[in-house]
C-alpha cells in the first residue's frame, strides 16, 4: 500500500525520529489545534468529510503513517488514498468542552494510518474542529500545511501552504565544531543552574490529559508589553512565571524557587520545512516571584542567552552523528529526558495562514496543545492575526484542575497588568 511522493516529504530525519522515541503508552506525542468557529449554518460532518475528500489528495504529506517505531524501528507507510471516514468523525458535547478536549488529546493515533485525525465536536451553542498530528509527520510551524483540509480559498490561496507540505525534511546539517561546542557548554551550565529550588510536580504515567484556553487581543498585549518595556514574547513567559510564583500547584508542599522550563526554538529562519524543525532549549524561570517587572527582566535575560549560545543546537539530531540500533537510540533519548527532568513547556509561536474561514465559517480562535513529553504542564502560544491564545495541557494525576486554574490566574495577572 505505498504511492510515491514528493522527494524528501516521507524520507524521517533524525528530529522526526525523536519523537517516535518518546511516544510510548500512556505518552502519545501528538499535538493539537483546536479551531473555534464563528456564528453560521450548523456544519455537519457529511460537509467536512466531502471538503477533506476533496482536498486529502492535495499533498503526500497527507497520507503519511508508521507502523512499528517503538521497540523497533519504524516503517514509513504511505496509503494510496485517505479513508476519510476514518479520519474525520464527530462528537456532540453537552457538558465541559475541555473534559472532551481533553479526552480525545488521550486517545493515541492509530498505525498505520495516515498520523493525523479530525474531529467535528458540536455542542449545543458553538462548534470546533480538533485537529491531532503526530509530532514525527510535522511539528507546529510546518503543521500549518494541514489547513489546506479545511480551508476556504482558490488554488492560489492554498498554494501558501506549499511550503510546509512539499518542502524536503527538515535536516540540522552539520554545525560549525565550535558554535556546537559552545552550544553544549552553555545548555550544560543552564541546566546546572536550574537544578536547585525545584519542587513541580512530575509527569506520570497516566495518559489522562485535562485542557483548558486562553485568549486575548494581540493588540492589546503588545500595549500591555510596551508599557513593561517589553516584546510580547518576554511578556508572556513573565507573566506565566508570575502565575506559577502567586498561584503554585500545590498549596500544602513546599513551592519551588526555580522551574525548569522546555522553550522549543526553530532552527529554520526562513520557516519553510516539512517534518520537525524544532529543538529543545532550557530556560529557568523564578517560582516563587510575584513581581511581573522581575519576571520580565529575568525572561528577558534568558531568552537572550537561548538566542546568542544557539541553545538549541545542543539536543539538536545533527547529521553527521554516528549511526546507533534503534532501541539503543530510543534508551538514550528516554534518559536523556529523564536526567532533563523539565517542569513544564513553554511555546510561543507565530501563525501563518491567512485563510480565515472554513466550508463558510469564521475561525474565529485557533489553539495549540502541545504534548506533554517529560513535563506534566504545557502552555502554547499561538499568535495568530489579532489574537493570541493559549492552550494549556496538564497530566490531572500530577496536577488536578490546575489548567481551569492557571487561567483564571493568568487572567488576572494580564487584567492587572
Amino acid at each position: 500500500m505505498t504511492a510515491s511522493v514528493e522527494p524528501g516529504v516521507a524520507e524521517f530525519g533524525p528530529s522526526d525520529f525523536t519523537y517516535l522515541h518518546s511516544d510510548g503508552p500512556g505518552a502519545p506525542v501528538h499535538w493539537g489545534m483546536l479551531l473555534t468557529l464563528g456564528d453560521g449554518a450548523t456544519l455537519t460532518l457529511d460537509a467536512v468529510r466531502e471538503r477533506v475528500a476533496q482536498r486529502a489528495g492535495r499533498y503526500e504529506l497527507f497520507r503519511i503513517g508508521v507502523r512499528g517505531g517503538r521497540d523497533e524501528a519504524p516503517e514509513i507507510v504511505v496509503a494510496d488514498q485517505v479513508d476519510v471516514p476514518a479520519h474525520v468523525t464527530e462528537v456532540h458535547v453537552d457538558g465541559d468542552l475541555h473534559e472532551q478536549v481533553a479526552a480525545l488529546l488521550s486517545e493515541p493515533l492509530p498505525q498505520p494510518r495516515p498520523y493525523w485525525h479530525l474531529t467535528l465536536v458540536t455542542a449545543p451553542a458553538a462548534q470546533y474542529v480538533l485537529l491531532k498530528v503526530h509530532h514525527s509527520l510535522s511539528d507546529g510551524i510546518a503543521g500549518a500545511a494541514f489547513s489546506a483540509l479545511l480551508a476556504d480559498g482558490s488554488d492560489d490561496d492554498l498554494a501558501s501552504f506549499d511550503r510546509f507540505a512539499t518542502s524536503p525534511r527538515f535536516r540540522v546539517g552539520t554545525p560549525d565544531d565550535e558554535v556546537l561546542a559552545n552550544a553544549r557548554a552553555a545548555f550544560e551550565k543552564q541546566w546546572m543552574d536550574g537544578e536547585d529550588g525545584r519542587a513541580w510536580p512530575t509527569l506520570t504515567s497516566s495518559g489522562r490529559r485535562e485542557t483548558a484556553a486562553f485568549s486575548a487581543s494581540t493588540r492589546d498585549l503588545r500595549r500591555i508589553a510596551r508599557a513593561h518595556g517589553a516584546s510580547v514574547h518576554e511578556f508572556l513567559v513573565a507573566a506565566i512565571g508570575r502565575v506559577v510564583s502567586i498561584a503554585p500547584p500545590v498549596s500544602d508542599g513546599p513551592q519551588a524557587s526555580n522551574i525548569r522550563v522546555t522553550l522549543p526554538v526553530t532552527l529554520d529562519p526562513e520557516f519553510r520545512h516539512t517534518g520537525n524543525a524544532v529543538a529543545v532549549s532550557l530556560l529557568n524561570l523564578p517560582g516563587d516571584e510575584p513581581d511581573l517587572d522581575a519576571q520580565i527582566a529575568r525572561a528577558r535575560a534568558e531568552l537572550t542567552l537561548i538566542n546568542d549560545e544557539n541553545l538549541g543546537l545542543a539536543l539538536a539530531a545533527v547529521d553527521d552523528a554516528p549511526p546507533i540500533e534503534w532501541s539503543d537510540m530510543r534508551t538514550i533519548v528516554a534518559e536523556s529526558m529523564k536526567r532533563m527532568s523539565p517542569d513544564l513547556h513553554i511555546g510561543i509561536n507565530p501563525g501563518f495562514t491567512r485563510v480565515r474561514s472554513m466550508l463558510g465559517r469564521d475561525i474565529v480562535e485557533s489553539t495549540a496543545m502541545s504534548p506533554l513529553i517529560g513535563y506534566s504542564f504545557s502552555v502554547t502560544g499561538l499568535v495568530l492575526g489579532n489574537r493570541t491564545t493559549l492552550g494549556i495541557v496538564a497530566d490531572p494525576a500530577a496536577l488536578p484542575g490546575y489548567p481551569a486554574r492557571f487561567v483564571d490566574v493568568l487572567t488576572e495577572v494580564i487584567g492587572e497588568s
